[in-house]
């Protein structure tokens, strides 16, 4: 009876320590995107059983990376679309989550360069004709343009074994600079003027070839700073992939790996204790944290305000996030509209490089599920289309899905660098995004949050 009572007591103690280190750190994160549930994965991974994680969430899971289902009972992507193959970060998540690289339905898609009342470019279907007319048009400033951005890739590889070593950044000019010395200069002068003064590509590569990378993408202008302009040059070389189900799986598995709880609220104000933060949300409801991690753009127009309390300094919201407008439509495209490339029944990609049209892509579109049907098209444009401006370009329309997006910052030259730290215990991964907006530099930001908070962590109980 003496050693069962031990044993008794033995349990209890060691139940009441797991439970004590289990509280020992608790940490908010601030949006359920794919920088949030990321740096949730790599915290889970650094402090195991030490960390309690929740995730404050008042939308959907995923943040950015979003899906519609139209009218055909398909899904199809409305935010983040493509992956770089070069993208390590999520091509691991997807290898180590058992998900699949989506395969692509459309063979033989063509694109085509619009100014507004013709095309200055169409690609052609046999390669060494496409290859020809794109020489022609470009001539070798096309094959530099090719090498500056491979180059720029090998360079910026480089914070993969960075951070493997545990290195991390207090600013996003520190990150860069830790990729290539060079690429901080990337962010103060813009790319039309980096491209051609100082690379000396063609005025035609720049005005069509850049311009029209920075419309589909960015939904912006070569007046971007040159490290979001190569970026955007660097997603367009077709070495480019999706998640089958969709590029949200890959959030929703990271969600379900890292343990977080999901708190389905908005946080609507954060207020500084002496060592903690307090969190209100739209509920009312309050939690007290450790370290909070702000997942989510932190500008001028962010769709929900979030008040900051008893800080030591007024916070500057460095700028503000750029419209883009997703449009789905289930009809007939009015093919006389873009003769010759949309005479035949392929799937085509249309990038208008003239800012005063009231699109700037259309492109058939595949679904999530390796779906694919000639009459699904997205629209990105810069406001919400008018019913007029759909029947413009579409007959037989049966289905329209819309999704106004706060998408990414609007990018201006010069660039100042930006804290990944708000205050102390207060982090930002979105600072990031003032570099550059993808899904792998929102992993990267992420993975370098984690990284603060454990340098931080363990330089405290030291």
């Amino acid at each position: 009876m003496k050693y069962l009572m031990e044993l008794v007591v033995l349990t209890w103690f060691l139940a009441l320590l797991k439970c004590t280190h289990q509280a020992d750190l608790n940490i908010a994160i601030i949006g359920s995107g794919i920088g949030g549930t990321s740096c949730a994965y790599f915290l889970k991974e650094i402090f195991k059983d030490l960390v309690n994680l929740d995730i404050y969430e008042g939308n959907q899971v995923g943040g950015r990376l979003a899906t519609v289902i139209m009218s055909d009972g398909n899904e199809y992507e409305t935010g983040g679309s493509v992956i770089h193959q070069r993208n390590r970060y999520m091509s691991n998540f997807v290898t180590y989550l058992g998900l699949q690289k989506r395969k692509s339905v459309f063979k033989n898609e063509r694109l085509g360069l619009h100014n507004g009342k013709d095309f200055d470019f169409i690609e052609n279907d046999n390669y060494l004709v496409n290859l020809m007319n794109i020489l022609w048009r470009y001539g070798y400033s096309i094959k530099r343009l090719q090498e500056f951005i491979n180059s720029m890739l090998d360079k910026f590889e480089r914070i993969y074994e960075l951070q493997t070593n545990g290195v991390s950044f207090d600013s996003t000019y520190d990150l860069l600079t830790a990729m290539d010395p060079s690429f901080v200069n990337y962010l103060n002068i813009s790319v039309r003027d980096a491209y051609l003064k100082e690379e000396h590509f063609s005025e035609s590569v720049i005005t069509e070839l850049v311009q029209a990378s920075l419309r589909v993408n960015y939904g912006q202008n070569t007046n971007v700073h040159e490290f979001v302009g190569s970026v955007s040059m660097a997603g367009m070389d077709g070495s480019l992939w999706s998640v089958k189900g969709g590029n949200k799986r890959v959030v929703e598995k990271l969600l379900e790996k890292s343990n977080a709880h999901l708190v389905p609220e908005y946080v609507v104000q954060i207020t500084k204790n002496n060592d903690s933060y307090t969190l209100l949300t739209s509920f009312k409801k309050k939690a007290t944290y450790d370290y909070v991690v702000f997942a989510a753009p932190l500008a001028e127009n962010q769709k929900v305000p979030i008040t900051f309390s008893n800080m030591p300094l007024a916070l500057n919201k460095v700028g503000k996030y750029h419209q883009t407008v997703s449009t789905l439509v289930i009809g007939d495209m009015k093919r006389t509209k873009f003769s010759p490339i949309s005479d035949d029944l392929i799937p085509i990609t249309i990038i208008s490089n003239n800012e005063n049209e009231f699109f700037n892509s259309i492109s058939n579109v595949e679904g999530v599920n390796e779906t694919a049907s000639l009459n699904v098209w997205k629209i990105f444009s810069q406001h919400p289309l008018s019913k007029n401006q759909i029947d413009h370009l579409f007959e037989n329309v049966s289905d329209v899905k819309v999704v106004d997006w706060l998408a990414y910052p609007h990018y201006k030259v010069p660039t100042e660098s930006q804290s990944f730290h708000i205050a102390d215990r207060l982090y930002h991964i979105n600072a990031i995004e003032w570099a550059a907006s993808a899904m792998e530099m929102s992993c990267i930001g992420a993975k370098n949050v984690a990284l603060i908070i454990k340098k931080h962590y363990y330089s405290e109980e030291q």
